[in-house]
């Protein structure tokens, strides 16, 4: 199934907040950057992914979005979750729509491109984040009316909201798309890993 792609990004300045006490303002913008370039540059080289848009209020990102050859699309809040419903209202057209969450340093092409293969038309494909609570992608099928609802719990939200309308939900479960970078302990691990293939983070 081809697929637009969104990936939202919070503005830098509030970007990885729970890392304070482990990285400066700085670090955390650059770590931050670093993760969304990696994330767009995955996506970028499927090609069943027939457009790239990183949805954020900063001009700044959008700035660096735009230096990169990548579509933005100023969020017009308020919340994510509503910012995302009216992201994914201007931009659908008869063709999926995949959200991807911008802090996945592991995020391969393969892991997209899974997210594809197990699409179906009356089907919501979800990527769970390591813990197995919130949704790290999630692929929405054309015509279905998709309500985010991302935050606490948002796998089983969106779950839920799916078999309400009569859709199946596949979960598709790759490291790749399960690491994401929100505590210390996630730094550390990402310091850990090899990350041959994965450049540019800051250590």
């Amino acid at each position: 199934m081809r697929a637009r792609a969104i990936v939202p990004q919070k503005p830098l300045a509030a970007a990885k907040s729970r890392l304070g006490e482990a990285l400066s303002p700085a670090a955390r913008i650059e770590l931050s950057v670093a993760l969304l370039r990696h994330v767009c540059g995955a996506l970028r080289a499927v090609g069943d992914i027939e457009g790239l848009t990183v949805m954020t209020p900063d001009p700044a990102v959008r700035a660096r979005a735009g230096a990169w050859g990548i579509a933005t699309f100023p969020d017009p809040g308020p919340g994510l979750n509503a910012a995302l419903a009216r992201t994914m209202q201007t931009i659908r057209r008869s063709c999926a729509v995949l959200i991807v969450a911008g802090d996945l340093p592991l995020l391969r092409p393969a892991d997209v491109a899974s997210l594809l293969a197990a699409a179906g038309p009356d089907r919501l494909v979800v990527a769970p984040s390591k813990e197995g609570t919130g949704t790290n992608a999630a692929l929405v099928p054309p015509g279905m009316r998709f309500c985010p609802a991302y935050g606490a719990a948002s796998l089983v939200a969106h779950r839920g909201g799916a078999r309400l309308l009569g859709y199946d939900v596949v979960e598709v479960r790759r490291p790749g798309l399960a690491f994401d970078v929100d505590t210390e302990a996630d730094l550390l691990a990402l310091r850990a890993l090899s990350l041959e293939g994965v450049p540019g983070f800051p250590t």
